[in-house]
Formats: C-alpha cells, sequence, structure tokens
C-alpha cells in the first residue's frame, strides 16, 4: 500500500509543478509532447522487461531496486533546468516507473489472490490518494518554497515505502530456469483488447493529471499557485471511486462496469474542452477522475487472472499492447495543443476513450458468447 501512495505522489508532484519545471527548463507544449511520448516507450519497453525478469527476480528484489531509482529520478526531474536534463532524467523516470508499476501490481494481485477476495481497487485507491495530496502540495510549495520542497517531501514519501517493501514484502517462489508459460490462443486477443484498452485509458489519466495544470494556468493565470486543483480534484476523486471499487467489481463485473467508468470519462473530456472557465474545467477534471478510476485496476486484474501462472507476464504483455495508443497520443495531444489549443487537445481525448468503449464492448460480447456456448 506505501508503495502505491508514494507512486501517485510522484505522479502528483509533477502534475503540480509542471508549469514550473518546463518554464525553467525550457519546454515548450510540442516538447513536452516529444518527451511524453518517449518517456512512455521508456516505460512500455520496461513492463515488457518485466515480465520477463519476473521469471528471475521476486517481486520484492525488483520493488528494493526500483523505487530507489524512481525516487531519485523524479527529484532529479523537478530540479532539471535546461532542456538535456529535463529529457534524459523523463527517459529514465519512464524506465523506473515501469519497473515499479509492474511489481508493484502483481504483488498486489498476488496479495488479493491469496486473501480471496476483491482489494485490488484498494491498493490504486492508495495511488489516487498520494496524488490528490501532492498534486495540491507540489504547486503551492513551487510557487511559495521552491521546487526542492517539493523533492524533498517525494523523497521522503519513497523512502518510507522502500523501508516497508524491505520489512514485509516477502520473497515469493519464482519460475526461475523455466521457459515462460506461452500466452494460450484464446487468451491472446483477450490481452490485446486489454491492452489497447489500457493504452487508451492511461493516455487519458497522464493527459489530464499532466496538463490540467497548464490549461488552467492559462485559464487564470492571477490562480497559478492553485492551479494544481485540477489534479488534485481528479486524484480525489478517482480514489473515492477506487475505494469502493472491488465492491462495484463484485456487483457488476469488470467489463460492464468498465463501459459505464469510460462513459463518465468522456463526459468529463467533453466538459473540459468545451469549457473556458477555471471552475468548470476543475468539475471537468474530478468527472475524469471519476470515470478513469476502476479502468486500469480491472485491465490489470483481469490480466493476472489470465496468466496466474505468471502474473507479471501477464501485465508486461498488456502493457506491450498498450504501448501505441500510449506513445502516440502525447505526441498527438502535444501537437494539438501547440497548433490549436489545449482545450481542442482535450477533446481529441474523449474521441480516444469512445475507441476504448468500443474495444471493450467487443471484449463484453466476445466473453459472453464463450460463456453460452
Amino acid at each position: 500500500m506505501a508503495v502505491f501512495v508514494a507512486f501517485g505522489a510522484a505522479g502528483g508532484s509533477l502534475a503540480g509543478s509542471m508549469p514550473t519545471v518546463t518554464a525553467a527548463a525550457g519546454i515548450g507544449s510540442f516538447a513536452l509532447g516529444l518527451a511524453m511520448t518517449a518517456w512512455t516507450l521508456a516505460n512500455v519497453a520496461a513492463m515488457w522487461w518485466g515480465g520477463r525478469l519476473a521469471r528471475h527476480r521476486s517481486h520484492r528484489a525488483v520493488l528494493l531496486v526500483a523505487i530507489p531509482a524512481f525516487g531519485l529520478l523524479t527529484m532529479a526531474l523537478l530540479a532539471s533546468h535546461a532542456a538535456p536534463m529535463f529529457f534524459a532524467a523523463y527517459l529514465l523516470l519512464g524506465v523506473a516507473m515501469g519497473l515499479t508499476d509492474v511489481f508493484m501490481n502483481a504483488e498486489g494481485a498476488a496479495i488479493e489472490h491469496d486473501l480471496g477476495r476483491p482489494i485490488f481497487n484498494s491498493f490504486h485507491a492508495s495511488v489516487s490518494l498520494g496524488l490528490m495530496v501532492f498534486a495540491a502540495l507540489a504547486s503551492l510549495l513551487a510557487a511559495s518554497a521552491g521546487i526542492w520542497a517539493t523533492a524533498i517531501a517525494v523523497a521522503a514519501m519513497m523512502a518510507g515505502a522502500w523501508l516497508l517493501v524491505y520489512r514485509w514484502v516477502p520473497a515469493r517462489n519464482l519460475l526461475a530456469g523455466r521457459r515462460p508459460p506461452a500466452l494460450a490462443i484464446a487468451n491472446r486477443q483477450p490481452l490485446v483488447l486489454l491492452g489497447l484498452t489500457a493504452g487508451l485509458s492511461i493516455m487519458a489519466e497522464l493527459s489530464a493529471i499532466l496538463w490540467s495544470a497548464k490549461l488552467l494556468t492559462e485559464q487564470a493565470p492571477q490562480l497559478a499557485a492553485v492551479a494544481g486543483l485540477g489534479a488534485a480534484f481528479f486524484g480525489l476523486c478517482n480514489g473515492a471511486v477506487r475505494l469502493r471499487g472491488d465492491r462495484l467489481r463484485a456487483r457488476f463485473g469488470e467489463l460492464p462496469l468498465m463501459m459505464g467508468s469510460i462513459a463518465v470519462a468522456i463526459t468529463g473530456f467533453v466538459a473540459i474542452g468545451m469549457s473556458q472557465s477555471f471552475a468548470l474545467s476543475v468539475a471537468g477534471f474530478a468527472a475524469v477522475g471519476f470515470g478513469t478510476a476502476v479502468l486500469v485496476p480491472c485491465v490489470f486484474a483481469l490480466a493476472a487472472g489470465l496468466m496466474p501462472e505468471n502474473r507479471a507476464a501477464g501485465i508486461g504483455f498488456v502493457a506491450l499492447a498498450a504501448g501505441l495508443p500510449r506513445a502516440m497520443g502525447p505526441w498527438i495531444f502535444g501537437w494539438t495543443a501547440a497548433a490549436a489549443s489545449l482545450s481542442a487537445a482535450f477533446g481529441l481525448v474523449a474521441i480516444g476513450l469512445a475507441i476504448a468503449m468500443a474495444l471493450v464492448m467487443k471484449l463484453h460480447r466476445a466473453v459472453m458468447a464463450g460463456e453460452s456456448g
């Protein structure tokens, strides 16, 4: 749980500080979109490699290395004052975040399996909690005390997570020396559909988290010190749904829950794209938080369930399938923001989520057909 909180804290610190960091490094909207694309490619590659690494290293062993790297690279990115340093730190951060993401989720899925009841969304609620607190805190600290105050706070969270992993997370049995089980042909299409859905969902979440402060600063420059409210309300609403997400999963099932959630997220992005109001945009980010809350947890839970013999490999395969929309999304978003406006770019995200809805509906029909057969 502490690792998930720290993961969210790092994301929140970047969300709230991004206008300050990009201004200090001389990074514009188009360059930021390119940096996010490079980050995404590194992140996807690390998550895919993590599935293979799980055959030789336990979840605990990888987390004990990945968490310190994650913390140090977040501090380096926050402190960057030149474009080369920004790009280098962002690229390497994608690797550290990818490894942390795979193994913390694989361990979370294993714990859920051990307990025999749904708890996976509770872990992801912790990400939202860390995101909410640090998104609001980071923009305030960046405007008042300086960016280093945020970096020190993130380092403290990472250190606490590392200590708890060292003390409490067991080294689970490995599939060492064996080839990874081949994905059954029947499982390959569901994993691809889940991966594409995850890619579009993560692209939407990152767009809301990392560009919200920039949009709100443009809409109300006099409120720059509280521009992190967009990401903060996103995190608050995201976490509120995730706290009840496991009950919702048990009641409705993952796929119907995902379809309803995507519809809410689309509504939020449409509102953001059409809004010229600071308050309405914040409300739109809150709606996006509600709508995207359960999407990635449901995808990862389904992927881990399809490959119980190596959960990290299942999650890694989904991450690989998610790579294309995740890589292209930030570049297209940044280009649209530079060529047209941030509002237009957020409108495009709504279209991406409409595609995700079609993918989930296709997967749901396939599952229903299989059950009836």
